[in-house]
């Protein structure tokens, strides 16, 4: 088992190697390619990693903690409320910009969450309640966010909408390196903690006979989560599905439950889809881009019907 984990670690960092060059040489101007390379394309490379990695890690601890395999940023609607937060704070001019990063989106993301598990407490609290609660949340918030846009800018409604969809382009060097930084601090913790989320698999009832405090170990998992993604749409927009797809096709590849290795692989993984993800928007339109959350939700969207359906007949555990 040791060999064939060794094997698939080595299959998934060679894969994320050739997408981050795809990444800066795919159809690239060889006359200004230092330059293209230096501003442009390594702070997009590193963004996609980073944002890849979060939404990734983001979507395997909210289905841990939640006990729901459908749970992840888009479909529970905390991503929607992190662009609410950051669209409001960067209009009022009240937010303070950390590294090219808007705070705001940090408390968007925690109100939205707050907001859910309070409203599945008082329901029935199946996972289908909690994803319809989250589709809920999520058209409040995308439908605050184009009324505030409209009326706070002229053009607001346009100029936010391929932001919405995911855009890794408007971000430099140093927002795209702490990013990264932080997706790094975040993932280790969790890797480190891997154990307290390996309780939650046991069901409630087991997990204090681990030593682990549930409400704590909730608590803090989704404090972390709420900054990750809430940093991730500050940075790159909305882009949905990463944090759904990737954690399912790793459980999976590797075929382990211990997060001791699902958090490092959903990180590596993460990062590959975004990254080639990216490198397919970026290319297949040009000279146009097309926003990359368009092309993570063509892959995700079809993933999430399956999951829905088998879950809906008892099939994914």
């Amino acid at each position: 088992m040791r060999g064939e984990l060794r094997k698939k670690y080595l299959i998934g960092f060679a894969v994320l190697l050739v997408a981050s060059l795809l990444a800066l040489f795919l159809r690239l101007d060889f006359k200004n390619a230092s330059v293209l390379i230096q501003e442009l394309r390594l702070p997009r490379l590193i963004l996609g990693i980073a944002v890849g990695a979060g939404l990734s890690l983001s979507g395997l601890v909210l289905q841990t903690v939640m006990s729901n395999p459908l749970a992840e940023p888009y479909t529970l609607g905390i991503a929607s409320g992190a662009a609410l937060g950051a669209a409001v704070t960067a209009s009022l001019k009240t937010g303070t910009l950390i590294f090219g990063l808007n705070p705001g989106a940090i408390f968007g993301a925690l109100a939205v969450i707050f907001i859910l598990i309070r409203l599945v407490s008082r329901g029935a609290g199946n996972p289908e309640s909690m994803i319809l609660a989250g589709v809920m949340l999520s058209l409040v918030a995308s439908s605050l966010l184009a009324i505030w846009m409209a009326l706070a800018d002229p053009h607001g409604v346009q100029s936010v909408n391929f932001w919405l969809l995911g855009d890794l382009s408007r971000v430099g060097m140093v927002p795209a390196l702490a990013m990264l930084g932080v997706v790094i601090l975040v993932g280790s913790w969790f890797f480190v903690f891997s154990r307290n989320l390996d309780a939650f698999l046991f069901g409630d009832e087991m997990v204090e006979s681990f030593g682990v405090s549930l409400e704590q170990t909730r608590k803090i998992s989704i404090v972390l989560v709420s900054l990750v993604v809430g940093l991730c749409v500050s940075a790159a927009g909305m882009i949905g599905f990463v944090g759904l797809v990737v954690p399912h096709l790793v459980r999976k590849w590797i075929g382990v439950r211990r997060h001791f290795h699902l958090v490092p692989f959903s990180l590596i993984w993460g990062a590959a889809l975004l990254v080639l993800s990216d490198s397919f928007a970026r290319s297949l339109g040009e000279p146009r881009e097309l926003p990359v959350g368009a092309v993570t939700a063509l892959i995700g969207a079809p993933v999430f019907l399956q999951l829905f359906l088998r879950k809906a007949r008892g099939g994914v555990s």
